[in-house]
């Protein structure tokens, strides 16, 4: 469904920015990710949804859940890698429960390819990321901007951070459009969204019992531009997530 896409997207660019797996060194765990999501419909148990985890990162690649990468560039200071991402972006309208929204075409999910760069200094963390459909599904183009701060706190680890994500406009005519077939069948206003920028702001946190074994939370909020919100598959102003867990590494 289309709130999981927005779940697991969300889930993935931590991972690209996590420091789950060191260098040369297995991590697996389980996770829950609980939300708030945008659109209309969404049953309550699909709010809440576990994501088993699995990483590994050498000097050249990495491998993190659902995303895997190639690295050009990576030094202390700087990362440059070639990325490709499950990007779970279907809606599956018999699924929901707004009996509008049962009458929408189905969204598929697809593959997502592209670049991610970050610079770290003792101010803090650029990141950015590039990434297009690979299957031509949406045929859109994503781009992540970001700031992040580090505090250690002991064996807790603190990064809040803001950020922003451009979506073009095939990207969200694909997730939140309705063409005009589904508005005669649904009943629903046609609606053609343009490219949008979403403002969010976001924490992560983890915290090292031993050298094996530890824990972490990670938060994002983000608030809806008027091309998404103004959807009507949209009847909120935001979307929220909460992803935490545990992990064992060796």
């Amino acid at each position: 469904m289309i709130n999981k896409a927005k779940v697991l997207a969300t889930a993935i660019t931590f991972c690209f920015s996590s420091s789950v797996a060191y260098a040369g060194q297995w991590s697996v765990g389980v996770s829950v990710l609980a939300q708030s999501p945008p659109y209309k419909g969404v049953k309550s148990e699909d709010k809440v949804s576990p994501v088993p985890m699995v990483n590994y990162e050498t000097d050249n690649f990495y491998f993190h859940t659902l995303a895997a990468g190639y690295y050009l560039w990576n030094e202390p200071k700087d990362k440059l890698s070639l990325d490709v991402y499950y990007y779970p972006q279907s809606f599956s309208p018999k699924d929901n429960e707004d009996k509008q929204l049962k009458k929408l075409d189905k969204r598929r999910d697809t593959m997502m390819g592209g670049f991610s760069y970050r610079h770290i200094e003792d101010w803090g963390t650029l990141r950015s990321s590039f990434a297009a459909d690979t299957l031509s599904n949406s045929k859109g183009i994503t781009v992540d901007l970001a700031y992040l701060y580090d505090f250690e706190i002991g064996s807790l680890s603190l990064q809040p951070g803001l950020g922003v994500v451009w979506n073009s406009k095939k990207q969200n005519r694909y997730e939140y459009g309705i063409k005009e077939r589904e508005s005669h069948r649904s009943g629903l206003e046609k609606y053609t969204p343009s490219d949008s920028w979403t403002p969010y702001l976001e924490l992560s946190a983890n915290y090292e019992f031993n050298q094996t074994w530890s824990v972490f939370m990670m938060g994002r909020v983000e608030w809806l531009p008027s091309e998404i919100k103004d959807s009507p598959m949209v009847n909120k102003s935001y979307s929220s997530i909460v992803w935490t867990g545990i992990t064992y590494s060796f």
